[in-house]
């Protein structure tokens, strides 16, 4: 865990010392997001924010990280179930974003850190996605993404789906 947290901060310190020589910013296109998630990243729901370093017209890296709600998978076969469980999940990603315009295909890494439990309490992807990303700031961010954790999809306590959709707004 320590070894993601630092190669995330070295990785992210490399390229905004590298975009700011690269990239000449006139103000137009915004560095900033928050939004909600709706699945993916190991959440039901979560709430983020995101850092947009750009690189130049074309090619722009991102960050995350953020906080999210997910619950205990459940199979009752026989009577009532017991209340699922809730967990505090912390996802995070770096993603790199080509595209022309306000269009992007994205890909990278992303985690979720899952507190409170035992068996597999951080969770490693893969991910690929479509995002719209506004020119002016204050407009609306949209994006849907797959993931497939690196350990197969067979999470033991918490409910995974593959597919996420974030709506936002950048600033």
């Amino acid at each position: 865990m320590r070894v993601f947290i630092f190669s995330f901060i070295l990785f992210s310190t490399r390229f905004v010392l590298f975009s700011q020589d690269t990239i000449k910013s006139d103000g137009s296109r915004p560095l900033n997001s928050i939004y909600i998630g709706f699945l993916g990243d190991a959440s039901i729901i979560s709430f983020n924010y995101e850092r947009i370093f750009l690189i130049n017209t074309n090619f722009m890296i991102s960050s995350k990280i953020g906080l999210g709600n997910n619950k205990q998978l459940q199979f009752c076969i026989s009577g009532p179930c017991s209340p699922p469980a809730r967990f505090l999940t912390i996802p995070h990603h770096i993603t790199g974003n080509i595209g022309l315009g306000r269009h992007f295909f994205e890909f990278g890494l992303g985690g979720t850190l899952i507190k409170e439990i035992k068996t597999q309490p951080y969770i490693f992807y893969p991910i690929i996605g479509y995002r719209v990303f506004p020119l002016n700031s204050n407009k609306i961010t949209f994006r849907v993404f797959g993931q497939i954790p690196f350990s197969g999809l067979d999470t033991d306590e918490i409910i995974f789906v593959p597919i996420g959709l974030s709506l936002g707004v950048s600033f």
